[in-house]
């Protein structure tokens, strides 16, 4: 197992929790949705680095998980590589329940390839960003790209996560009004 770094501890101890974009979605209703985020570490899930599930779920239906995700969280660049799960329904709702989060291992995971989000500390937040060029696809045969953006605070998550499709560049999903911005709730 390789070293965690202090640049990692940091992004762990800031990401790990629940979060809520409330805020955000009853100030500008016509923009955003009030959507619940979880950030839960897994400790061994990788040889290195850092391993997180993360999943997601509009506050007016919260037992309707729409989105999970495995990150593992790596040094040298700092990065996010990102993995889908070969089996999504296996896990619904692993984020709340440690004692299934636990049975997670690796081989559930498919790597994502072009799916990378590199990491920069820019004094007291982490931004990220996948690199241009549409690699991004969740399925090789997909005809749209993925292109995330983010910033990571203490307390404080910013996402920008959109589709675009690969033969106009024209977007076909994801917030129009910037990014979603999640106030932590609990650790």
């Amino acid at each position: 197992m390789s070293a965690i770094t202090a640049s990692m501890q940091t992004v762990r101890d800031w990401l790990v929790g629940t979060y809520t974009s409330r805020e955000q979605a009853m100030a500008q209703p016509v923009w955003f949705i009030p959507v619940r985020l979880w950030y839960v570490a897994v400790d061994g899930l990788f040889d290195e680095g850092i391993g997180f599930f993360t999943e997601q779920a509009n506050e007016h239906d919260p037992d309707r998980i729409y989105r999970s995700r495995v990150l593992q969280l790596l040094e040298e660049p700092l990065r996010f590589e990102n993995y889908r799960l070969i089996d999504q329904d296996r896990w619904l709702g692993a984020a709340t329940d440690p004692e299934h989060l636990a049975r997670l291992r690796r081989s559930d995971c498919e790597p994502l390839p072009g799916c990378a989000i590199y990491l920069e500390r820019q004094g007291d937040a982490f931004r990220g960003r996948m690199k241009p060029g549409g690699a991004c696809r969740l399925r090789s045969a997909d005809t749209s790209y993925i292109e995330i953006e983010l910033e990571l605070r203490e307390g404080v998550f910013l996402t920008l996560d959109r589709g675009f499709d690969s033969a106009t560049g024209e977007q076909t999903w994801g917030s129009l009004g910037g990014p979603y911005r999640y106030i932590k709730q609990s650790p």
